[in-house]
């Protein structure tokens, strides 16, 4: 049999530790960070062969909500939602559909970024990357019908809402939903913009 931490280049084994130490935050319902030793495990690798690629716990969270949040990005971006659309209304509902819809497919990361951001000595980078996704969340919703409704308000409202589904997606695996997480969101954000 061969030692398959002799057979991967670096950056192989770089990339499978973030995807262990990921699968491992998705297999706990609350934020709990798995160790260093944990993580070369779940990869089957000695806990020094880690090292050598993250120095500490804290730089295998930040790398992995690193990646979480370009993941989540890039979900919306290929979603095709866009604040340069002409149908702002639809832009709104495929921007929280993607984002719902990656959320509840990765659960151990969505934690980490929404609500185990205090785990990070130096959470600024993610906190830049999910003010980035509230600003288009912003952007999508000035100019449609709010009626006497304060914007700003309109658009944290929606923030909550949104983030609300998701989480009691994620904690209540044993729920039967009569509707899909997609359809949820799109009622969200059609209440928002009715």
């Amino acid at each position: 049999m061969t030692n398959t931490s002799r057979t991967r280049t670096g950056d192989q084994l770089r990339d499978d530790l973030l995807a262990a130490a990921t699968d491992l935050l998705s297999q706990r319902l609350a934020v709990t960070p798995p160790s260093l030793r944990e993580t070369a495990r779940a990869c089957g690798v000695s806990a020094t062969a880690v090292y050598r690629h993250f120095p500490s716990q804290q730089a295998l969270l930040i790398a992995v909500a690193s990646q979480s949040l370009t993941a989540l990005t890039t979900a919306i971006d290929d979603a095709g939602a866009s604040e340069s659309t002409d149908d702002r209304a639809t832009a709104l509902r495929t921007t929280a559909s993607a984002y719902v819809t990656w959320a509840v497919a990765n659960p151990g990361a969505y934690q980490l970024l929404f609500e185990g951001r205090d785990l990070l000595e130096n959470p600024a980078t993610v906190e830049s990357g999910i003010d980035r996704l509230q600003s288009r969340l912003d952007a999508l919703l000035v100019g449609l019908p709010a009626g006497d409704r304060d914007e700003r308000l309109q658009a944290d409202l929606l923030w909550i809402a949104l983030h609300g589904l998701v989480v009691t997606r994620i904690r209540k695996t044993r729920q039967q939903w009569e509707r899909s997480v997609v359809a949820d969101a799109t009622a969200i954000v059609d209440t928002f913009i009715s």
